[in-house]
């Protein structure tokens, strides 16, 4: 990707090499602005492994963000790293798997379970449970460097989302990822995996946690006087 094909816009880097994430963020930041372009860190050329190693979503989602902000902070001298963390809370298991979502099945020393090994292991750790009250949670972080007429406009926000649902006693479904086959939002009667992606970007924790972003990030927009000049390339 050309710097030059960027030159008159803002660039909002999605910080995630799991490109279901990215199919999914992509369409929730489709109207954020026509000065900002949304790119992927494949669009990017960039192959980045960040090790998540906060106890808490909001750490991790930070981790992520300031790490490709630092890593692209040269390249683009105005841009924002937007990461997301989430985790699935169950209340049976104390909020287990939580911040371990990713990586909860356990697995031979120096492998990573896929999701299925995830969600079985879910099931297995349920058995016999009728209490299956859940809960997925996004955390989304903004780092960012902005123009404005005061100078460069440095900014960090966090905000989050949630949508409460069950368990299900087995997977239903063949969309999504991670654990969205066993997670049932009651008011649908249908889990995540079963609802095409428009129709689960509109109840999701993700998108939620999305738009309360984009609001915070308005208000600093707004705040500080962040336009374009007339040109369409920042001061």
């Amino acid at each position: 990707m050309s710097d030059n094909a960027i030159s008159n816009q803002i660039a909002v880097v999605l910080a995630t090499g799991n490109r279901d994430k990215v199919r999914e963020l992509r369409p929730l930041l489709a109207n954020i602005s026509p000065f900002f372009k949304v790119f992927s860190l494949d669009e990017l050329g960039l192959e980045v492994e960040i090790e998540e190693t906060e106890e808490t979503l909001e750490g991790n989602a930070l981790l992520k963000a300031r790490a490709i902000f630092d890593l692209l902070s040269e390249r683009f001298p105005f841009m924002i790293a937007l990461a997301d963390d989430t985790g699935l809370e169950v209340e049976f298991l104390n909020g287990a798997p939580g911040v371990y979502s990713a990586r909860y099945a356990p697995m031979p020393h120096g492998q990573t379970p896929t999701c299925v090994d995830n969600i079985y292991h879910l099931l297995n750790c349920m058995k016999s449970i009728t209490n299956r009250a859940a809960r997925f949670r996004s955390v989304i972080a903004l780092k960012g460097a902005l123009p404005s007429p005061q100078g460069l406009r440095l900014f960090e926000k966090v905000e989050d989302g949630v949508v409460h649902g069950t368990i299900t006693i087995e997977p239903k479904g063949d969309n999504g990822f991670g654990y969205d086959p066993v997670f049932l939002l009651m008011s649908t009667g249908k889990t995540y995996a079963e609802m095409s992606s428009a129709e689960k970007n509109s109840f999701s924790h993700r998108a939620l946690a999305v738009q309360n972003a984009l609001v915070a990030l308005q208000d600093i927009l707004d705040t500080h006087d962040i336009l374009p000049t007339n040109n369409n390339e920042f001061a």
